[in-house]
């Protein structure tokens, strides 16, 4: 199967005046025409980062410790806007509202809180103890073999699992640029990671026993993301750790532990919409039986 070649400065998103415009790595899974949840993730970080503090101090860093992203409707294949409002400025902390739009329509909506940065010496016993994740090498076989040869957000990454831990900790690296020639930034890839929460425990489970997608009687889709962050994330790959929780009842939900190569660095929570496959877009069966 023939992969598409992709340019190493392709960016997932063009800078235009203003306004944002999606290239074929943006491409998503779900509907045709439409974004891949993780580029709609990150366009909530880059909006929330384009977001200044007016409120004094003003010259005291900030460090963005939540981030919620509700998407209600998969964001298009057409130029975007980012809207962001702060809804409150203090000497602590800032909260931001965001709105992701095209053609006057709103995809996402979002909120981001920011506490100022300082020195306070915490004691042991509240500091995350358990192991940290080690990176582990890369896959025997590449995980997006199957559609190698499509257009989608699965060429922009690199992504290792370690089935060996116990839950599977998967690791992601952005290897595209996000936009144009702007660095990528700690928050860019915790943003991408986490949108990747709830499906670890199945894509690790397919590794181990080979089962197809398709052999699962239900699918599941994110509407939210929650991130949770300590401190800022160090170095290139991001790990997540999930522990899923599903019922009967057509809902789930997911939380990770999010680790840069030196530890725990936060935590992601995911309300997980669970329906039969039925349900399912065409595109995501088609994919399925792949």
């Amino acid at each position: 199967m023939a992969s598409i070649q992709i340019p190493e400065d392709l960016p997932v998103f063009q800078q235009d005046g203003d306004m944002l415009v999606p290239t074929r790595l943006a491409v998503g899974p779900w509907y045709e025409g439409t974004q891949h949840g993780s580029s709609m993730l990150l366009l909530a970080a880059l909006a929330a980062e384009k977001a200044p503090s007016d409120t004094p101090p003003s010259d005291i860093p900030r460090q963005l410790t939540r981030l919620t992203v509700d998407m209600m409707k998969a964001a298009p294949m057409a130029p975007i806007q980012l809207v962001t409002q702060v809804r409150k400025g203090g000497r602590y902390m800032d909260v931001l509202d965001i709105s992701i739009r095209s053609n006057g329509d709103e995809f996402v909506r979002a909120s981001a809180l920011y506490f100022r940065v300082d020195d306070v010496p915490v004691p042991e016993r509240v500091n995350y103890s358990g192991p940290v994740p080690q990176l582990p090498p890369p896959l025997t076989k590449p995980l997006f073999e199957h559609v190698s040869n499509q257009e989608g957000f699965h060429h922009a990454i690199d992504v290792r699992v370690d089935v060996e831990t116990k839950p599977a900790v998967m690791w992601f690296r952005m290897k595209q640029p996000v936009v144009d020639d702007l660095p990528i930034t700690p928050l860019l890839r915790v943003a991408l990671a986490a949108d990747w929460t709830y499906s670890i425990p199945n894509i690790s489970n397919r590794i181990l026993t080979g089962e197809s997608f398709a052999s699962q009687p239900f699918f599941g889709i994110n509407p939210d993301t929650t991130i949770n962050l300590h401190r800022p994330a160090q170095g290139e790959w991001i790990g997540i750790q999930t522990t899923p929780a599903f019922d009967a009842f057509g809902a789930g939900t997911a939380m990770g532990k999010v680790f840069d190569q030196n530890g725990i660095i936060g935590f992601v929570n995911q309300s997980i919409l669970i329906r039969g496959r039925g349900a399912a877009p065409m595109q995501v069966k088609q994919s399925a039986k792949k």
